[in-house]
Parts: C-alpha cells; structure tokens; sequence
C-alpha cells in the first residue's frame, strides 16, 4: 500500500489531536477545612479543640454546582481527639459540595463515622444548619452557627505522565514535516 502525502498529513493530524487529547488529564486538587474552635465540649474534648481536615478530588469542584455528593480520593479529618482518614475503614462517609461563581465551597456536608471506635466527625453549613461536631466514645465537642472556611490547595499537573505524550507528538510532526519536504522535492 502506497502513501499519499494527503493520506500521512490525515493521519499526521489524527496521531496528534489523539496522543494531545490523552495528554490533558484532570488535576488532583486538594481542599483543606479549617473550623472554629468548640463553643461546648465534654472531656477528653475542650473548647480549643476544632474541626479540621482534607480531601483531595480528581478534579476541581464545578463553578456554580447545586449539592452534590462527591467522592474523594483521599481524605483526612481530625478534632483534636481523634483522627479519621481515607486509609482506614470507616462505617460511613458522605461528601457534599455546593460552588459559587468560582468553584468555590459555598455549601457543604462532610460526615465521616467510624463504627469500629465509635466516633464521628461532622461539619455543616447548609441554610438553617450550620455546625461543627466531634464525638467519641466519651466525649464530645460542638460549634453551632459559626462554620469553618474551605480553602484550596492548588493541584500539581501531572508532568510525568504528559510530558512523554508530548515528545512523541513532537517527534511525530517532525517525521510527518520531513515526509513532506522529501516528497515536495
């Protein structure tokens, strides 16, 4: 089979819109949660005890996104006591997110329990529903109306894995503009 110069410029083109498409890849994005301290709190919880903690999503949360469940890849939440993580086996976990114009956090539920030690984390802030909570086995520690501030930690691109996508691509339009000048010649 023989090739045109139009059917290598075709396929060229396509090698490069694939392996550039491949290369463009969602940036891990990590959002850390920092609380007020407790108004109420009952030992081994004090009042300079808070909420505080980190999920890290595949993605940038959406501008403008209504509630919505999201799921992390890891996540990490402590309250001075105790310390729960995507790394140990809780018996519930619920992540919801609601954005303003720029993606930021506006509303939120975060609810993390774990069933072995029962203790529970939480942190609200939803209309009419705005708390921290932290309890253990023999304590506990509450904020109420006074929420936290979400703040984001910017995502890292993924260079390893891109950057051979983009030297192959690179190369591929160097043999496809050599092709073309031998064949013009």
């Amino acid at each position: 089979m023989t090739s045109t110069p139009k059917s290598l410029l075709v396929l060229c083109c396509l090698a490069v819109g694939f392996l550039t498409a491949a290369s463009v890849q969602a940036v891990p994005t990590t959002y850390q949660y920092t609380g007020n301290p407790f108004a109420a709190a009952a030992s081994p919880y004090t009042t300079s005890d808070f909420v505080s903690g980190m999920l890290t999503l595949a993605g940038p949360l959406a501008p403008n996104m209504p509630l919505n469940v999201v799921t992390p890849l890891a996540f990490s939440f402590s309250d001075g006591v105790q310390t729960l993580t995507s790394n140990q086996p809780l018996g519930l976990y619920v992540f919801e997110f609601a954005t303003g114009p720029t993606g930021s956090i506006t509303e939120w539920l975060v609810h993390l329990y774990n069933f072995k030690f029962t203790g529970d984390i939480a942190t609200v802030s939803m209309p009419h529903n705005v708390l921290d909570f932290a309890d253990s086995q023999i304590g506990s520690g509450v904020n109420l109306f006074t929420p936290g501030v979400w703040a984001t930690v910017a995502g890292v691109p993924d260079t390893g894995s891109s950057l051979p996508l983009m030297t192959l691509t690179l190369m591929a339009l160097g043999v496809a503009a050599r092709r073309f000048k031998q064949a013009a010649a």
